[in-house]
């Protein structure tokens, strides 16, 4: 019997940022054959959703929760495994609780009876209308996730040919708009309009597509990783490093190496380099272009229009830990402000820092006891805020801003902070612009308006180097752990169109400086 020929590797990717996609598209391109290393500037990986410790507490410094749980079921299938051997996913209920301003609540969960029955408690005579707002955002969800989140949009062409969809879905009008169609109290108007924010849009401005996440999350749950999101992080990265895979950490990118119109190498601030067929980049497009590639004419010209895209929001977060538990809070509470608009008005448009405030609390320990100190609790609150456009001095106003906050947490929810309130560590916009190369410091890259979405968002191949390729929130098809993940599946089908064409062989590392 013949032994098969075994076929080479299609060539060495280098992927740059440890995030959930550049983890991803790293796992993919490896299933698929490929040499790959990651590239990490930090000494711990998972860019957004990376770990933070304080005082022996770990918290997780970005995303609380998993809501797409077969995408990653999915990458562990690719190479014969199980997601569920090596990470525990614990049901977060109710999803969210709403806090609104005159003293009601809103517990949005996972059962249809449940969240019709909250409505009725709410708004009585308003239940009804759920059913209908259900299925219109299925319809969403078929579309704009199903059949169009893993689809390359990299052509007008690509754009025109789901435009008659878009048409029929009303994705011109705002996801706001949308929900009001459904539902008249204003308090369940902002229930039902606020996830845009968890993926950096205004929900007056972000297009009502953005209302298939609410299908996504009835169909796939919402789910806590057992120790944290963090422990996700780590698993997708031994998953990678069993099957051959090569993370390097304190490889601080400084710029790709172009020959002919083509990226050949990825330089670190080290002086090392390492040469490439193909290199995939987690980190904003922007940032990319601007910093790391040489620029001619054009290139500036087209820069200058990127530079001009619609911002999503800047982030403050404050982590802290209490001396004493808080079981009555939920996993995810939102605090709305007395204003809604006008807040997101002032901080999206204006790039002002309102005296409203409306805040994302996080107790992980609601879910998984093993989150929170012993005796004690953790948190972590998120304020939306105006991004580096605003003219904000961030080293003056956290402190200010912190002490809002627990303020408005002690007059809503925690009487007793002051006296119970533990360690803390605050990050603001400086952090995003900082430490992940976020341009503007916003906190999901470019927002998720219908002018800025599928064929409209920054390309998950380059339009000027045919080998570079893009991953994570600025790209199609957007931000939020879904759409990170999703992007690493349409970097794979171009990649795979690419590779026929693709001259091999010059994967190496080079160990000085390219001249």
């Amino acid at each position: 019997m013949n032994k098969p020929v075994e076929q080479p590797a299609p060539g060495k990717a280098v992927v740059i940022g440890s995030g959930f996609g550049g983890l991803a598209v790293a796992l993919r391109l490896l299933a698929d054959g490929w040499d790959v290393e990651v590239l990490e500037r930090h000494e711990d990986i998972g860019g957004r959703a990376r770990v933070f410790q304080l005082e022996g507490v770990a918290f997780d410094a970005g995303p609380t929760v998993i809501t797409a749980p077969f995408l990653f079921e999915a990458l562990f299938e690719r190479f014969g495994e199980s997601l569920y051997d090596h990470v525990t996913l614990l049901p977060v209920e109710p999803f969210y609780r709403m806090d609104f301003a005159d003293g009601s609540y809103f517990d949005y969960g996972c059962h249809t009876e449940q969240i019709i029955a909250e409505i009725e408690r709410l708004c009585p005579g308003e239940g009804n209308a759920y059913h209908d707002f259900l299925a219109a955002t299925e319809k969403m969800y078929q579309r704009g996730f199903v059949d169009l989140a893993e689809q390359p949009f990299t052509r007008v062409t690509d754009m025109l040919k789901v435009l008659p969809d878009l048409v029929r879905l009303r994705a011109d009008i705002s996801l706001y708009g949308f929900v009001s169609r459904f539902f008249h109290d204003e308090r369940l108007r902002r229930a039902f309009s606020v996830p845009s924010l968890l993926v950096g849009g205004h929900p007056f401005r972000t297009s009502s597509l953005y209302g298939l996440i609410h299908a996504l999350e009835r169909r796939g749950g919402v789910w806590y990783p057992e120790g944290g999101t963090g422990a996700l992080v780590q698993a997708l990265a031994a998953l990678f490093k069993r099957h051959g895979g090569v993370i390097r950490t304190r490889q601080q990118v400084t710029s790709l190496s172009v020959q002919e119109s083509r990226i050949v190498g990825v330089q670190v601030a080290s002086g090392d380099a390492y040469s490439a067929d193909i290199v995939v980049s987690n980190v904003d497009p922007l940032h990319v272009y601007e910093h790391w590639l040489p620029l001619g004419r054009w290139g500036r010209l087209v820069n200058a229009w990127r530079r001009n895209m619609k911002q999503s929001m800047g982030l403050m977060v404050v982590y802290f830990t209490t001396r004493r538990a808080y079981p009555a809070l939920k996993h995810h509470t939102i605090l709305f402000g007395d204003t809604f608009r006008e807040i997101l008005d002032a901080i999206f448009e204006r790039h002002e820092m309102p005296d409203d405030l409306s805040l994302y609390l996080h107790r992980p320990g609601a879910t998984d006891p093993h989150m929170a100190p012993a005796d004690g609790d953790a948190f972590y609150v998120l304020v939306p805020v105006p991004n580096l456009q605003g003219d904000q001095d961030w080293e003056s106003l956290e402190p200010v801003l912190s002490r809002h906050i627990f303020a408005m947490l002690k007059q809503r929810l925690m009487p007793d902070l002051d006296e119970q309130l533990g360690a803390t560590h605050t990050i603001s916009p400086r952090y995003f612009y900082e430490a992940l190369s976020s341009p503007f410091g916003s906190g999901f890259s470019i927002a998720p308006t219908l002018t800025q979405s599928a064929g409209l968002r920054f390309h998950n191949r380059s339009p000027h180097y045919p080998n570079l390729y893009f991953v994570g929130a600025g790209t199609h098809p957007g931000a939020g752990v879904p759409g990170v993940v999703s992007s690493a599946g349409v970097v794979e089908r171009l990649v795979r169109e690419d590779t026929a064409s693709m001259p091999t062989g010059l994967s190496r590392v080079i160990q000085e400086p390219a001249p």
